[in-house]
């Protein structure tokens, strides 16, 4: 497979810039939602909406420089149409559900059950996309997802405002992620993943923002974000680093099939602990440990040089 080597990395870079997002997302979003009678709902769908609007003027800048966007007729085809399915999954249902896990259940929580979409993508894969699953790669996934439930079973020194509803969330967030890359690599067969991932940014930002602005009360908690230059700038900042993190995530999965990028891209969990462990100062536990090893495990698996008899 030709650039394999790179591919694996660029999958690895795309984990760790999601961890970065969730890191990011959640310093600039918990001082508004702390203290406040909006944090059930308001707060979190606003702070996703400036995230993924970040996300889809920070492409549209940088793909429209490169020209890119002069293609974007090509999204009235078939393909645009799994695309724009695949967004509303991984952008409004999926972003959103995470984002309240991570303020309900806390962030470690919410990186643990929201790594469970690789099994998700995976079944997905091999009915819709017909890509070969081995028996190595099927062990990985286990691994990974037994480490993401070990971590999850972790105790937290986060007070959990709304613990079970924050898990359901962030299991809901595996679900419509799992879906939304196998939509996504159906829609690339004539799209190339830059564009897709800007048509992508651009629907989940703009339906987001209507939901908070248009259909519920929500400008009063954008003027509130607007007033903290901080907390703009660190939700501006993780939509960036979640939008080259969404590329690199897209072009992998094309390029590789979705159980090894879907495997490379949860090595974010681990990410995501350490970042909490080295700025944050959280406590890591054995467990914690054991749990990021396997999902690690799990990755080295998937992610072995393919043998010839395997086919993507």
């Amino acid at each position: 497979m030709r650039n394999y080597p790179l591919w694996l990395t660029l999958g690895i870079l795309s984990g760790f810039l999601w961890g970065c997002n969730n890191y990011l997302y959640d310093i600039g979003a918990r001082p508004l939602a702390e203290g406040s009678s909006a944090a059930g709902i308001l707060i979190p769908l606003v702070c996703t909406a400036v995230n993924d609007m970040s996300a889809a003027v920070f492409l549209l800048l940088v793909n429209g420089a490169r020209g890119i966007l002069r293609c974007v007729r090509t999204i009235f085809h078939r393909s645009g149409a799994f695309l724009c399915a695949a967004a509303i999954l991984g952008g409004p249902l999926g972003q959103l559900s995470y984002c309240l896990g991570i303020l309900w259940a806390g962030p470690t929580y919410a990186l643990a059950i929201s790594a469970l979409y690789p099994v998700v993508g995976c079944v997905l894969a091999r009915v819709l996309l017909r890509q070969v699953i081995t028996v190595r790669m099927g062990i990985g996934i286990m691994l990974a997802v037994t480490g993401a439930i070990l971590t999850a079973g972790t105790p937290s020194d986060f007070d959990a405002p709304l613990l079970l509803p924050g898990l359901l969330c962030a299991l809901t967030a595996a679900l419509c992620w799992g879906s939304e890359i196998v939509l996504a690599v159906r829609g690339m067969a004539d799209i190339e993943p830059d564009l897709a991932i800007t048509l992508r940014e651009c629907i989940s930002g703009t339906v987001l923002l209507f939901m908070a602005v248009i259909i519920l009360p929500g400008q009063f908690v954008l003027e509130e974000i607007s007033s903290r230059p901080t907390t703009l700038g660190l939700l501006a900042a993780a939509g960036i680093i979640a939008g080259i993190s969404y590329f690199l995530w897209y072009a992998v999965n094309r390029a590789i099939g979705c159980a090894r990028g879907m495997a490379l891209n949860a090595s974010y969990i681990i990410w995501g602990v350490l970042l909490q462990w080295s700025i944050g100062g959280a406590a890591v536990s054995g467990q914690m440990i054991l749990g990021c090893g396997l999902v690690f495990a799990g990755v080295v698996l998937v992610s072995l040089y393919p043998q010839k008899a395997e086919t993507i």
